[in-house]
């Protein structure tokens, strides 16, 4: 191969690089879907043993990146199912608590396909489980977690951790306290304008 021929490969991959991660850059929209490894926390407890459960979560959102690359706003609409085992002696309470949640969250790109998220949760839940005291319908939440964006091949593609923290009480009594506790791992296509 000559040099005006390696000289010829070089720039296209430039460019095809460069077209490559403009993709990033653009507005777009994307789906997630993955698994939440949720427990609760129950005060007084006297009688169960708290365990965690895994639950499916689903999710859309529209992406924008500032100009200067570094910060990302990313609303979400997501449907989740949070809450853990109560194991007790005689009895085993399983919590499936689905919600509905509105996630404004903010990011903050350490390195190209590496974010920092932050993701406040507005949730509201769906149904009326059977669990061992009454629940309020709604929550508030905070996540923060990382986003790794693939490369090449896998372009479209993003894995998302996130540990999310409930700080509202959904036990409706006074005297007992139950919170959501949930580790959520999510796989994310994103529908990039490719021209």
């Amino acid at each position: 191969m000559n040099l005006r021929h390696k000289l010829l490969l070089f720039f296209a991959f430039l460019t095809f690089g460069a077209s490559a991660q403009t993709l990033y850059l653009k507005p777009h929209f994307g789906v997630k879907a993955g698994l939440n490894i949720a427990r609760s926390t129950y005060s007084p407890n006297f009688i169960y043993n708290l365990k965690r459960q895994s639950h499916p979560n689903l999710g859309v959102f529209f992406r924008y990146r500032t100009p200067d690359r570094k910060w990302v706003f990313q609303p979400e609409v997501q449907l989740s199912v949070r809450g853990g085992t109560f194991k007790g002696e005689f009895q085993v309470v399983r919590n499936n608590f689905n919600y509905g949640s509105f996630v404004p969250t903010v990011g903050y790109t350490i390195t190209e396909g590496l974010t920092l998220e932050v993701a406040p949760e507005i949730s509201y839940l769906l149904h009326n489980p059977n669990t061992i005291v009454p629940l309020r319908k709604n929550e508030f939440s905070l996540g923060s977690g990382l986003r790794f964006d693939f490369m090449d091949m896998a372009e479209d593609f993003s894995l998302n951790l996130r540990y999310i923290h409930g700080f509202t009480n959904i036990s409706s009594t006074s005297t007992e306290s139950l919170y959501n506790r949930t580790l959520q791992v999510s796989v994310i296509y994103n529908f990039y304008k490719k021209k």
